[in-house]
């Protein structure tokens, strides 16, 4: 009985193993392969897969975007029930690399499906940055200008906007101030008297913006004639006039400013800079010398911090013929200490542009001095009758041209007219706040595009970019006068790079105004195509701000 206990386990272990051995022969026979892979792409060509059965490897060629694979066909061993995933399903998200299995039962084999003859896009630079190559100065200082507006900062609130420490604030430190001396404000009516009640709304301002102060920097008053009247006999009063009425006597000139200075002085504010003169109201230079003498020897006698004094205060640079230019013939340029001149959108071009760099270098002849915009204009300006056509977002080719021009040679402040100090309806108050609180702490670096650096020429693309720290902000202007035929070109995919061997820190914010109706800007992060490249696409009739960090 033992004996056939034993002869039964046999026969039944060897059927066991003859059942396993059949099926493990079936398994192995099964046939799993791609008999057929191709591509059909957008162009309309079509890429015929290459298949290696022994590797399970497709090649599939001429192909250099995989997200150019429109369609695919294929087929496969009888054997086949089932592929994952299916081909089909990777248009669209096809990567140079693919896996597909093909299935039967519990088997599978696995392919690889290559693209290869990929060729990652190149894009040659069109615009070049590169941040080593500092030129103009670091610009520091951020005025805000109350001869526009005397009780712009009578709110508390508007006050800290401009020189609180919230983060977007404005970061002023100081203001320009007006001087009431005519008789259209009746504020200096007899020498050593001033009317407070003409000053009482300036001197709110200035107590709140003081108030509101965190800057590092000493606070800054600059004082400069108030001249919004038709009437030119009204700048100074009658006891400061010579015989012609608009040309003051120079002594009694310095006393009225001396007055102003002891009457500051009484409310608790310094006045650091004094601007004589203010466009058409001007002395000679002769004139202009005993007034600034006068101006120091007094206030220093009486103990007062003596003023800074602000030339030539212009309304357009003149150059060669301008009586600043006369100023150095008689050996007047001590004088002065800070280079200020006036320099409208009018001006920004290359009539008038060669009259700013010569009155420029004019002040940096004989020593260092600050230069400062302090008078910074961005107007309304109407190409034609036609009102419709008068669309401002092309006025930025203009108005921070003017910028353009002011920092290239090198700017230490810059003070605009009416700036706007939060919100507003109009791509300029978005994009003079944009602008310059980029350019505060910052200094221009060199930067090419496809038109050169050249920027008074119009129906260009224009481009500056600056440095603070190790960020960098750039600005592209591509627009035009809506009077003329000529459309600004779309730049679609516009590469930069950055040169020196910085890399882009990070990601890439970008705001960008191309349509008035729409004040705020499109904002936007694009990313990096390149470690040191990034590609932006430049709208028709556009103005772009960019900005990222680097690092080497």
């Amino acid at each position: 009985m033992k004996n056939f206990s034993l002869l039964l386990l046999s026969i039944l272990l060897f059927l066991s193993c003859s059942k396993t051995d059949s099926d493990n022969e079936v398994i192995t026979n099964v046939e799993l392969k791609f008999t057929q892979f191709d591509a059909t792409l957008s162009s309309g060509k079509k890429s015929i897969g290459v298949i290696d059965e022994i590797n399970k490897h497709i090649a599939l060629p001429n192909i250099t975007d995989p997200l150019e694979i429109t369609s695919v066909a294929y087929n496969y061993s009888e054997d086949v029930s089932i592929i994952t995933p299916k081909p089909e399903t990777r248009i669209g998200e096809w990567e140079l690399i693919e896996k597909f299995r093909l299935h039967s039962g519990d088997s599978y084999e696995e392919y690889t499906v290559e693209i290869v003859d990929f060729e990652e896009t190149t894009y040659v630079n069109k615009a070049t940055i590169a941040p080593l190559e500092k030129f103009g100065r670091v610009t520091k200082y951020h005025m805000y200008d109350l001869n526009h507006n005397a009780g712009a900062l009578n709110n508390i609130g508007n006050a800290e906007k401009a020189f609180g420490e919230d983060s977007g604030q404005a970061k002023m430190n100081g203001l320009r101030v007006p001087l009431f001396c005519g008789d259209a404000f009746g504020g200096h009516p007899a020498e050593g008297e001033v009317v407070e009640s003409v000053y009482a709304t300036l001197l709110k301002s200035i107590e709140n913006a003081k108030a509101s102060y965190y800057g590092t920097e000493p606070f800054m008053i600059f004082l400069g004639l108030k001249v919004l009247t038709s009437n030119k006999a009204e700048y100074f009063p009658d006891w400061v006039t010579t015989e012609a009425p608009t040309v003051p006597n120079p002594v009694k000139y310095a006393q009225l400013i001396v007055d102003y200075v002891a009457f500051m002085h009484e409310h608790g504010h310094v006045v650091n800079y004094v601007a004589f003169d203010k466009e058409a109201a001007r002395m000679d230079v002769t004139g202009f010398t005993i007034a600034v003498d006068t101006l120091r020897a007094r206030t220093a006698r009486l103990g007062y911090v003596v003023p800074k004094i602000v030339a030539p205060e212009f309304y357009k640079p003149l150059g060669e013929s301008g009586s600043f230019n006369d100023l150095y013939k008689i050996n007047g340029e001590d004088r002065f200490d800070v280079f200020g001149n006036h320099y409208y959108m009018n001006h920004h071009n290359a009539t008038i542009h060669p009259d700013l760099k010569y009155e420029y270098e004019l002040a940096q002849s004989d020593k260092y001095r600050e230069a400062w915009a302090t008078e910074a204009h961005w107007d309304a300006l109407r190409c034609s009758n036609v009102y419709e056509k008068d669309r401002e977002i092309w006025t930025s080719e203009l108005a921070i041209g003017c910028m353009f021009d002011w920092t290239d040679l090198g700017l230490d402040l810059v003070s605009w007219w009416d700036y706007p100090l939060s919100g507003g309806n109009a791509p300029r108050h978005y994009i003079t706040r944009a602008y310059t609180e980029a350019l505060i702490g910052s200094q221009p670096i060199r930067m090419l595009d496809h038109d050169g650096e050249e920027v008074l020429s119009r129906e260009k693309l224009h481009s500056r970019a600056y440095i603070r720290g190790n960020e960098v902000n750039v600005f592209f202007i591509n627009t035009v006068s809506p009077c003329k035929t000529f459309i600004p070109p779309f730049y679609e995919e516009y590469p930069v790079g950055i040169l020196d061997g910085f890399k882009i820190d990070g990601d890439i914010s970008v705001t960008q105004w191309d349509d008035d109706d729409q004040p705020l800007g499109e904002s936007f992060v694009i990313e990096p195509v390149e470690e040191n490249q990034f590609l932006i696409d430049i709208t028709t009739g556009s103005f772009t701000h960019i900005s990222f960090r680097i690092k080497e």
